[in-house]
């Protein structure tokens, strides 16, 4: 599923929740959000996440998944008051367009 907010008629982000129907799997769902820069600190992935994870638990999911990039403070701070938890990382995961690494974090919430 994938949502989109609107701000005034303007697109202000948009998140998405991914299932799976794998017998081993199906207890888990991976998410994901972006929110544009203009509309940051007005409450919206506070608000989307809390909608992504009634529907998981309507849908009997036991862990929520995300992954992001280092140095994303913000996302991270999002991730962990909603209830996140860092699991694992993958060094050298993204490569940025002047050259440099970054590592991708995963985290998880257990519902």
């Amino acid at each position: 599923m994938i949502f989109v907010c609107t701000v005034d008629g303007r697109i202000a982000g948009n998140c998405q929740i991914s299932f799976t129907r794998r017998i081993k799997t199906r207890h888990r769902a991976t998410l994901a959000i972006g929110i544009l820069e203009k509309f940051w600190g007005l409450g919206i992935g506070t608000a989307m996440f809390t909608e992504l994870e009634r529907i998981a638990r309507e849908n009997g999911i036991l862990q929520l998944e995300l992954d992001y990039i280092e140095e994303n403070e913000r996302g991270r701070r999002l991730y962990e008051k909603m209830g996140f938890v860092r699991v694992a990382e993958r060094p050298d995961a993204f490569r940025l367009k002047e050259g440099t690494m970054r590592k991708e974090i995963s985290m998880i919430k257990r519902l």
